[in-house]
């Protein structure tokens, strides 16, 4: 993977195998925090569903506000090994590569300071279906559509839903036309999120109440 420098001096990298950048080149940590964390209005104590942790910044940023119990998807051990040597913005990055070397020594929980995070290795649309935990937010992260279309569709967005709480909202980058069709299918309300850089905003989503 390349390591790519962003406009807001933090690394992301480019994923040869997707052809696709971990984040925005307009800046990887400004999009966490903007994108996500912001747009949600993250308060602390809360469950958090990281889904494409990739390199963990998302989480990080979450962390920020406070502890919080986040359930991180990703199945890619690459990424995980690159967070071991990157030196990032977040005050509290360490505790992510104390996360990931646990993990990577065969420990899929780690909990420190009221912060218990969880990995989930391999296909987040099997993965999700077993939590029985419910987020009150939900970082989705995946590539983009384009890269990774399977990601998006109407039914793992409808799968994503049925493990959320009531009043839960989730955040992505995408605008795509056809993407927020199938959140609204899946039975979400949409509107925009921030817009970050030179791309066009993000998206929120609510559960459309029966």
């Amino acid at each position: 993977m390349e390591n790519i420098i962003t406009q807001d001096g933090s690394s992301t990298f480019f994923n040869e195998e997707v052809k696709d950048y971990y984040h925005s080149k307009s800046g990887a940590a400004t999009e966490a925090r903007e994108k996500y964390i912001k747009a949600l209005k993250i308060t602390p104590n809360k469950v958090i569903f990281d889904i494409c942790f990739g390199m963990g910044y998302n989480t990080a940023a979450a962390l920020e506000k406070g502890p919080a119990t986040i359930h991180c998807f990703e199945n890619d051990k690459e990424i995980l090994h690159k967070i071991l040597h990157l030196n990032t913005p977040f005050q509290n990055y360490t505790l992510i590569k104390e996360f990931i070397k646990s993990f990577l020594k065969g420990n899929s929980t780690f909990i420190k300071d009221n912060i218990i995070l969880i990995m989930y290795f391999g296909d987040v649309r099997l993965k999700i279906k077993d939590l029985r935990q419910k987020a009150d937010y939900v970082f989705f992260d995946a590539f983009s559509p384009s890269k990774q279309p399977e990601l998006w569709t109407e039914q793992f967005f409808k799968d994503i839903k049925r493990k959320m709480n009531g009043d839960a909202k989730l955040a992505t980058y995408s605008c795509a036309k056809w993407v927020r069709k199938n959140m609204q299918n899946a039975g979400f309300i949409i509107k925009d999120g921030p817009i970050v850089g030179t791309y066009g905003p993000g998206t929120i989503a609510v559960i459309k109440k029966s």
